[in-house]
């Protein structure tokens, strides 16, 4: 008998999690040859502690992910874009799917070159049906991308800019009020490399004028804290 496919549904709405859950539940009434072995978590904390339950030998098999999560800087982990890219780099063939209120173009290319997930579903697009949908494909090894997703992509112009675990801790403790100064006791960086680091971010969100707060209310608003 083939073992219950291992998923992790994480996102901090139970409501949401249980929609997820009766979807999966739905695809095993449809697919008699799987089962799914579902677990929850409502917080990147519960994360970290389910994903200890999967080994080499019974890896995840597949992960629903929400990216506004709050932080759990103890572990470095400061969205769950963060938990995300621990999950590829300990499974690499789980099968992962974002799913964010995040609609941004850069936001979701940044996604695509940080995690390339298998599956990505901006909310605002999705019913019961297309996450029904999402899980047959993904099953299928397709891809499957919501309609946001699909349209940013379509207008996708190659580009370097990535934001890496470094620059989203230093929005991090921006956000909660470390002063410029103070930051290399908080970050392996040089006073020199603080400053090139923040003016390689105010570029990015194109507040290159401006202070640290129009740089903290643009991440923001694109998903980074």
């Amino acid at each position: 008998m083939i073992p219950p496919l291992p998923v992790l549904l994480v996102d901090d709405h139970p409501l949401i999690t249980t929609a997820y859950k009766k979807a999966f539940e739905w695809v095993e009434q449809q697919q008699t040859s799987i089962q799914f072995d579902l677990n929850e978590a409502h917080s990147l904390s519960e994360a970290i502690h389910a994903l200890e339950r999967f080994q080499l030998h019974q890896p995840l098999g597949i992960l629903f992910m929400d990216l506004k999560l709050p932080p759990l800087p103890q572990q470095h982990l400061y969205s769950g874009e963060d938990f995300a890219l621990k999950v590829r780099e300990k499974f690499p063939t789980t099968q992962i799917v974002i799913a964010t209120t995040y609609n941004h173009n850069f936001r979701i290319h940044s996604i695509f070159k940080s995690i390339n997930p298998e599956g990505f579903l901006v909310k605002n697009d999705v019913n019961e049906g297309e996450i029904k949908q999402a899980i047959l494909d993904i099953l299928e090894g397709i891809p499957y991308y919501s309609k946001t997703v699909r349209q940013a992509l379509r207008k996708y112009v190659s580009s370097d800019l990535l934001l890496d675990q470094m620059d989203r801790h230093l929005l991090y403790q921006l956000s909660i009020g470390t002063k410029t100064k103070d930051l290399t006791h908080f970050l392996p960086l040089s006073h020199p490399g603080v400053q090139r680091r923040k003016k390689n971010l105010k570029e990015i969100f194109e507040v290159e004028d401006q202070d640290d707060r129009a740089l903290l209310q643009a991440a923001k608003e694109l998903g980074f804290i």
